[in-house]
């Protein structure tokens, strides 16, 4: 082992010490390189056991006799939904009240048309009792009745809208205001028949790149009869007037261009009439013509965010000096959060023509011969937010900022009338009003909505804004439930209402040399019950003045205390 270990270490070493025997050298040749060739053929599979030809037979066609039976089942019912709710052309309403009070409706209706619609409302109420004053002090006599009867029409066709309405109110009262129950009550009645017709006409030529134009026109006529018995049984007022207005707009993209042009007349007279269109040439008369120019331009942008409508208005007005005004009409609107929430600013102005159907409107006790006079409002500021919240509440608070000029306030006169009738007097003011909204509805089965309003009047001649509140508080509610009980709530307040007056007396201050009677505050709770038979027939009851407060809607005029109605209201 010890030589053989010894051999093979040095054979190892001779190996790796040696020189090698091979030597590489520089040199040329020829080497002949055999040419190639492509072969032809592509490779395949050469099996050695061929398959046999599979012989051709013909299919065979036998017959065979099928037998089918037809199972019977049962028919198939299907149950229809009426879709629609049947309408119905006649609407009747009949009540009583308490204090001999009769009503009476009386609908007449259309039913499904594609293109028309027609109507008719005839109403009538009426009032044989007595009112007393806080004191339980019984008035004149304080009869009413009011009887008026509306005609609609409605046609919509592919180029063009038309819709008319007509109507006629036959109004009858006394002016009850004095403590003098035994006095004569023709020698202080009075009645007012008024007309009111309207058209409009739309055409429809496109939504966007078409000239489109909407012409609208009113006309009225208000006649009164004699202010009083005696030696005036022949004076009357009457009243004519028409407003004719004509709007063209064209739509661009999200921008609409419009312009507005229109005429305004009203036609007063005092005196003795001829005929019941005529107007007198003796005592008061008085023509008044405005006209109007109204162009501007709307935008929405930012993804129909904001809304921008950006225009003025021009007034000229004929009454007795031709004047001209111009007012700005500003409006814009931001939408944040998907419409939830809607700031909001607008700045405005205009020239409201003053009239006896207006004021009849707003005070029916006023006298029927008056100086009448337009009222300016040089600007309205106003300023606020609204939205809705959760799909069931909705709110806004807004503010305005008024300068109000030739304002009329309802005064007591003592020239003519024993102080049972109002006058007009004109003051300039600076009125700003806030104003507060809330609302709540879930579906259809409840409703609540309510408004406060706060104003302040900045008086230039007068102690008082006369007659107009300092505070007001509306609520309105309504509940459905089953669609058979139908329960309607309403309250109506207002505080901080003072009447011009001439002498000190009870609940009168003096104020800038001038008397002031307190008229106290407004309370008038309403409830109506209506329990519905079946989708034809139904009973109400309704409650008015509940707290039974002969409050004052205007200097010596106290309303009536609590009333009951109740009736029925039948469709066929």
């Amino acid at each position: 082992m010890k030589y053989f270990l010894i051999l093979l270490i040095g054979g190892w070493s001779s190996l790796l010490f040696a020189q090698s025997d091979v030597f590489e050298t520089d040199g040329k040749g020829n080497r002949d390189i055999e040419r190639t060739h492509r072969i032809a053929s592509s490779p395949k599979i050469i099996d050695s056991i061929k398959t046999s030809a599979v012989p051709n037979r013909a299919l065979l066609g036998p017959k065979l006799n099928v037998k089918i039976q037809v199972d019977t089942i049962q028919a198939a019912t299907i149950e229809t939904e009426q879709l629609l709710e049947k309408f119905y052309p006649f609407y009747l309403k009949l009540g009583m009240g308490s204090t001999l009070m009769p009503l009476g409706e009386f609908y007449v209706n259309s039913t499904r048309s594609r293109s028309n619609y027609y109507g008719l409302h005839v109403k009538h109420l009426s009032f044989f009792g007595d009112v007393k004053t806080r004191d339980k002090q019984q008035l004149a006599p304080a009869g009413f009745d009011q009887t008026s009867v509306q005609g609609n029409f409605e046609t919509f066709q592919k180029k063009y809208t038309l819709r008319t309405n007509l109507n006629y109110t036959n109004h009858g009262f006394h002016y009850y205001g004095l403590t003098q129950p035994e006095v004569d009550k023709d020698s202080i009645a009075q009645r007012y028949q008024l007309v009111n017709a309207h058209a409009d006409i739309r055409t429809n030529r496109g939504d966007t790149g078409v000239f489109n134009v909407q012409t609208t026109i009113d006309f009225r006529y208000t006649g009164t009869a004699s202010p009083m018995a005696d030696s005036l049984k022949d004076w009357r007022a009457k009243e004519q007037g028409f407003n004719i207005n004509g709007l063209g707009y064209l739509r661009s993209g999200n921008n609409m261009f419009y312009g507005n042009l229109g005429v305004r007349y009203n036609g007063y007279a005092y005196g003795i009439q001829d005929s019941i269109l005529s107007l007198s040439d003796s005592g008061i008369v008085r023509k008044n013509t405005i006209l109007d120019i109204n162009p501007g331009i709307k935008s929405t942008l930012l993804n129909n965010k904001l809304m921008i409508d950006a225009g003025f208005r021009v007034s000229v007005d004929f009454a007795q000096e031709t004047r001209a005004y111009f007012f700005p009409a500003i409006t814009m609107q931001y939408a944040l959060s998907s419409n939830q929430f809607v700031p909001f600013i607008a700045l405005q102005g205009q020239a409201k023509q003053s009239s006896l159907t207006g004021f009849y409107q707003e005070n029916q006790f006023v006298l029927p011969n008056l100086l009448i006079q337009n009222q300016i409002n040089p600007y309205d500021i106003q300023l606020g937010f609204k939205g809705v919240a959760a799909r069931k509440f909705s709110y806004g608070l807004s503010a305005n900022f008024i300068k109000e000029n030739n304002r009329a306030f309802f005064v007591t006169d003592t020239l003519i009338s024993t102080g049972n009738k109002f006058t007009l007097v004109y003051d300039s003011l600076n009125h700003t009003k806030i104003e507060g909204r809330l609302g709540y509805q879930v579906d259809k089965k409840l409703a609540i909505d309510l408004i406060a309003r706060y104003h302040s009047y900045e008086m230039f001649n007068e102690a008082k804004a006369w007659n107009l509140p300092q505070a007001e508080v509306i609520l309105n509610a309504s509940y459905n439930l089953f669609d058979k009980f139908l329960v309607k709530a309403g309250l109506d307040l207002s505080f901080g209402r003072y009447a011009k007056v001439y002498a000190l007396g009870e609940n009168v201050t003096e104020l800038n040399n001038q008397f002031v009677y307190n008229l106290g505050s407004v309370i008038d709770g309403n409830l109506t019950l209506e329990y519905r038979y079946n989708k034809r027939l139904s009973a109400f009851i309704q409650l008015n003045n509940i707290a039974s407060q002969r409050y004052l809607r205007f200097y010596n005029y106290p309303v009536m205390p609590i009333s009951v109605f109740g009736g029925l209201t039948i469709k066929f």
